[in-house]
């Protein structure tokens, strides 16, 4: 009898209005040309990788432009195909322009590096720690370089890791081990610890899951402090604290951690928020 309402007729015959139909028609273009910029950006993306094969052992002589270029195009392409999946676009400017270039030639072992931040006795055996206002594009440029050095065969190719994941690895395991000595039943006590960046390095005032946020951090930066000299596997950071906050919260009484930052290129990252 419901069937003989015209009420109810109309509820089920109601098709979608112009505005809705409308939309999902943009939605569908905007999809389309999104996957067109992918497709655009990993084909760029090969194209200055193919460039660059020839060019990507570490110590490759970076004082001939014509290969200076192809490294930088590379890492410029890498970085803008890490933003397309977000539809960004890398912008070079002041502030990071110059952190690009001293981390290619960084990773690549030329001593040119340390003419970029001639005032800043920076080592290039010493790992890097990036420093700046959350935002400003830190985890993009460790990101960007972890990719480009994956694809040349870079041997100080690293992982990367958020804070947030290696505390979610101890919420589940209560240790840290894979982002330290990498141990597991079937290993030996030494493990197999790899390079590796933690980004985004904070802290937390509350606990985490009942722990000391500083008492893991602590332990990581021990670890990897004993790791970088026992086995020379590097340990990369980018943190919105700066380095006389992190210095501050983590010294004890003896000096002994603060004593192991002095592995660390601590670099900052100037500008406001690009988010």
């Amino acid at each position: 009898m419901d069937s003989m309402n015209p009420n109810a007729e109309s509820a089920t015959t109601t098709l979608p209005s112009d505005t809705e139909t409308k939309m999902s028609e943009q939605e569908q273009r905007e999809r389309l040309r999104k996957e067109e910029r992918r497709k655009e950006h990993i084909a760029m993306l090969e194209s200055a990788l193919k460039s660059v094969r020839p060019y990507n052992t570490l110590g490759t002589d970076m004082t001939d432009d014509a290969v200076y270029t192809l490294h930088a195009r590379l890492i410029t392409q890498c970085a803008s195909h890490l933003l397309s999946r977000h539809g960004k676009r890398l912008i070079l400017d002041e502030y990071n322009k110059d952190v690009f270039k001293f981390l290619m030639l960084y990773f690549n072992g030329s001593p040119l590096a340390l003419e970029v931040f001639p005032d800043a006795n920076y080592s290039l055996d010493k790992n890097i720690m990036l420093v700046g206002e959350a935002g400003v594009g830190k985890t993009l440029i460790m990101d960007a370089m972890a990719m480009y050095l994956e694809k040349t065969h870079n041997p100080r190719a690293y992982k990367t890791v958020s804070h947030t994941q290696m505390l979610n690895y101890f919420k589940l395991h209560n240790n840290i081990d894979l982002f330290t000595f990498n141990t597991s039943d079937n290993d030996t006590y030494e493990g197999k610890p790899f390079s590796l960046c933690l980004n985004d390095m904070g802290l937390r005032t509350q606990k985490f899951y009942g722990n000391d946020t500083e008492a893991i951090i602590e332990e990581f930066l021990y670890a990897r402090y004993e790791i970088w000299e026992q086995a020379g596997m590097a340990t990369h950071i980018t943190t919105n604290l700066d380095k006389n906050d992190i210095e501050r919260l983590f010294n004890d009484e003896h000096g002994r951690l603060a004593d192991r930052f002095k592995m660390f290129n601590v670099i900052h990252v100037g500008g406001s928020s690009r988010r």
